[in-house]
């Protein structure tokens, strides 16, 4: 219309930020505190009834089937097992969860950048919690040079659950699920358990974790990582500054109604 003032669009054409709520940042800290809790709920409970505190619960005879059948049926996969338990050995996977961390945060430049740390930090401290409670030791073939073990493996902490299971299961959930959850696709989920999978599997080949170890390991990672991907696609960077600072975070909405309520204005 003749006379009529119209606002300029945003730069880039790219439409304003949502409004920062700190809200979002309670929400996820509660869905990731009652995720944790229920985990470890859960993992103890079922290491305490089936597993046993010190093993030998009514799981052990499967557990022990599954052994023998993977000392028979190993080799050919060892080498590569043994590699992947060097990549994902709990400093070398921090470190390299940290530094990807750094990367998404410097190019994505949203709070998605978070999830491969707090996947990983999260699945550790699962892990060592339980295994606070269960103290289930290793399968003697974890230790050479005793009988059936792999020459230059020696793992002797506790053994339920699998830590390399739980961490790997958890980052893997926790990436691809954020973007099956964002894209709504279905194919990154099975690409994350597959990947968890072929982990789990190399903890039977190498002989270092009974069977359940692992099975409750994916189950446990799994649960971390959908809750770590469902709470990072709640929260911006802009919810965590409105978190710290309260004011500030009210003032720019503020801001931001009161620049809209002009623009209307000149409507």
């Amino acid at each position: 219309m003749p006379g009529s003032i119209v606002p300029d669009p945003p730069v880039g054409g790219s439409p304003p930020e949502a409004p920062a709520d700190a809200g979002n940042v309670r929400r996820a800290a509660l869905l990731l505190a009652g995720a944790a809790v229920a985990i470890f709920v859960v993992g103890t409970v079922f290491g305490l009834v089936a597993v046993g505190r010190h093993g030998g619960g009514p799981v052990q005879p499967w557990d022990d089937a599954v052994g023998r059948w993977y000392l028979h049926h190993r080799w050919s996969f060892v080498g590569v097992s043994k590699v992947i338990a060097t990549a994902f050995d709990a400093p070398v996977l921090g470190i390299a969860c940290l530094a990807l961390t750094a990367v998404l945060a410097a190019t994505l430049r949203t709070t998605r950048a978070l999830i491969p740390a707090v996947a990983y930090l999260g699945a550790e401290f699962q892990v060592y919690a339980i295994r606070g409670v269960i103290h289930r030791h290793r399968p003697a073939t974890a230790d050479a040079p005793a009988p059936g073990s792999v020459p230059g493996v020696h793992e002797t902490a506790y053994s339920f659950p699998s830590g390399h299971t739980v961490a790997v299961t958890a980052i893997l959930f926790g990436l691809l699920g954020c973007i099956a959850l964002t894209r709504r696709i279905w194919w990154p989920w099975v690409v994350a358990l597959a990947g968890s999978v072929v982990v789990a599997d190399s903890r039977l080949v190498l002989g270092v974790h009974w069977s359940s170890d692992v099975v409750v390991g994916i189950l446990l990672g799994a649960s971390w990582g959908v809750a770590v991907a469902l709470s990072a696609r709640w929260v911006e960077w802009s919810d965590l500054r409105a978190t710290l600072h309260p004011g500030r975070g009210r003032g720019q909405e503020s801001s931001v109604s009161s620049a809209a309520a002009r623009s209307s204005s000149h409507t």
